[in-house]
């Protein structure tokens, strides 16, 4: 519930883009229960949590990044048709940068 996530607001466009802010999961999930309750509408507008790197995600919102949300856990594996991830061996090695990404949020 601590760690800090992406969050998209689909219903503004900024330079062909969404605008993103770092909100704490659980905000996240809260305010998706609440958009589902009130029948998929928000003063917020439609929130998309997008891009979020769960497998190195940071748990203090003035450092994201800087640690693992889950540690104890293997968050990622490589699908077997897949197995040969040769874009995450190269970033995973270089300690720089990963292509796992998490997507989640309301229809809308």
């Amino acid at each position: 519930g601590e760690a800090v996530v992406p969050v998209a607001n689909c219903d503004l466009k900024e330079y062909n883009s969404n605008p993103k802010e770092q909100l704490p999961f659980k905000e996240f999930v809260e305010y998706w229960r609440e958009y589902i309750r009130n029948g998929h509408r928000s003063e917020r507008g439609c929130l998309y949590l997008k891009d979020w790197h769960l497998s190195r995600s940071g748990l203090l919102p003035e450092a994201p990044g800087s640690g693992i949300a889950f540690p104890e856990l293997d968050v990622y594996t490589t699908p077997v048709y897949f197995s040969s991830d040769w874009l995450n061996e190269y970033w995973d090695a270089a300690a720089r940068d990963d292509f796992r990404f998490v997507y989640m949020g309301p229809k809308g």
